[in-house]
This record gives C-alpha cells, structure tokens and sequence, in this order.
C-alpha cells in the first residue's frame, strides 16, 4: 500500500528528474513560512534526515516543506487556508 507520504516523496524525486521550476513553500526552524520559486537539483539524506536541494545549493529538510507546486506535504494540507491567495 503507498502512503501519501510515498505518493509525496516520489513527485518530488520525478520533480528532480524533469529539471523544471517549482513554487516551493516551506517553513524555517523559527516558524516562518517562506517562498521560493527554483529548480529542485538533488535529493540528500544527512543527519538531520532527508532534504530537497535547489539549484542555488539551499537544503529544505522534507519535514519543513509545507507544500510543493500545489501539492500539500503530509501534515501541513491545514495550511491550505492560508496559502489559497498565494499559490
């Protein structure tokens, strides 16, 4: 069976195959939520757990990414309300 964690995880490994720009909100150890829009260049596993890499060489850990080209990250489909007018 595949999660919607899996499902989640696997569009953003396509996203890194297809090498084009996405709208990507996340939010930062101190509770921001910010916005970029970039190519996702790499995936990485480190110590603090699995991130996205962005062609400028930002790390976004997968437990701070809140939503990526629309699609919400498991446990943060509540931000829906606050995103609706900047998506």
């Amino acid at each position: 069976m595949t999660t919607h964690s899996e499902t989640f995880t696997d569009m953003l490994r396509s996203l890194i195959a297809l090498r084009k720009y996405v709208k990507v909100f996340y939010s930062t150890d101190l509770n921001e939520l910010l916005s970029v829009t970039s190519i996702i260049s790499d995936w990485q596993t480190g110590p603090d757990g699995e991130a996205i890499v962005l062609a400028s060489g930002e790390s976004i850990r997968l437990d701070q990414l809140v939503n990526v080209n629309g699609v919400y990250a498991p446990g943060h489909e509540d931000y829906e309300s606050c995103l609706d007018c900047r998506i």
